[in-house]
């Protein structure tokens, strides 16, 4: 449910989007210490039709506490973690449509900050269609363990008590399909934040986990658009609300299914957007004002950004 100089100055755009250059994965630099927010929460609302809610976490554990949280795989050699801490992430998100209960979907990533190379995730969704799903990356693929309730009754019950339980294995091939690293889409706002996007040019890809398989991202800078801001900003003592215009940088997103062993191929989504997905950054600040795209039978959202802040506070 931000933070590189994405610009060093404005003077400069001209030059930066007029650059005729795309970089994959494997020279895409992080620097997690760039990445100055904690927590950023997002609104949308359709009028008479839903309202979208969504909170991201960001923490930074110890490997051994990961370690001890990431769920184990039946298949292939586990990712390794490359220093003494990870990330982690959380996603909270509500859909609340009109007439309808509302769906509630959460999703936990663990992943190492250096290139954002997915490691785990489980992803719980309860109101509509619930289930839930563990996941682990391997130098093979990803294995995933799903629990689902057996019934109407079930699904009353905590996920532990559910007993339509299946495991399953999506094998990947990272060197044949040209990826140094697999990464997992809710990790874009993450990556966004943390690359040097100024060095990149006009667009990178990734390759990045949906829910069975991989997709092959481009991500490309398509200059900037003026953003209506209107936020709580944590980053000082005390709270203050920012209420602008800004020229923000679009990040405009398409996804490619690449080969699998799946009998049909899967539809990408981020944050529940599946169509002309863009990111808004703002230069100034770094942080992703907001996030923008379709969702299937609603149409074109708009999640604003409605609060952020930049140093952890436990609930």
């Amino acid at each position: 449910m931000a933070a590189t100089c994405f610009l060093i100055a404005m003077v400069g755009c001209g030059a930066l989007y007029g650059k005729a250059m795309a970089e994959s994965s494997s020279s895409l630099t992080l620097d997690a210490g760039q990445v100055q927010w904690k927590r950023l929460s997002f609104f949308a609302k359709k009028k008479f039709q839903v309202e979208v809610s969504t909170q991201i976490d960001l923490a930074s554990l110890p490997s051994s506490r990961a370690e001890a949280e990431l769920p184990t795989s039946r298949q292939g050699i586990p990712i390794k973690l490359d220093s003494d801490r990870v990330s982690q992430m959380t996603v909270n998100t509500v859909i609340d449509p009109v007439f309808r209960p509302p769906v509630n979907i959460y999703n936990r990533i663990w992943f190492n900050p250096r290139d954002a190379e997915a490691l785990g995730r489980i992803r719980l969704r309860r109101g509509e269609d619930d289930f839930k799903k563990i996941y682990r990356f391997t130098d093979r693929g990803v294995f995933r363990h799903r629990m689902e309730p057996k019934d109407i009754k079930e699904a009353l019950q905590e996920p532990e008590k559910w007993t339509d339980i299946k495991d399953s294995f999506y094998p990947y091939n990272l060197t044949q399909l040209g990826c140094t690293i697999a990464t997992e889409r809710s990790l874009l706002l993450y990556i966004l934040s943390a690359a040097e996007i100024s060095k990149i040019g006009n667009s990178f890809s990734l390759c990045v986990f949906g829910k069975r398989q991989l997709h092959r991202l481009q991500l490309k800078q398509e200059g900037t658009y003026p953003v209506n801001v209107n936020f709580m900003d944590n980053t000082q003592p005390n709270e203050i609300r920012k209420q602008e215009r800004i020229n923000a940088i679009k990040i405009a997103i398409t996804a490619e299914p690449m080969e699998s062993d799946l009998n049909e191929v899967e539809n990408f989504s981020f944050l529940g957007l599946h169509k002309d997905i863009s990111i808004f950054i703002d230069p100034a600040t770094h942080f992703p004002v907001q996030v923008s795209g379709i969702i299937p039978g609603i149409g074109t959202v708009h999640l604003k950004l409605n609060e952020v802040k930049t140093t952890y506070h436990p609930n």
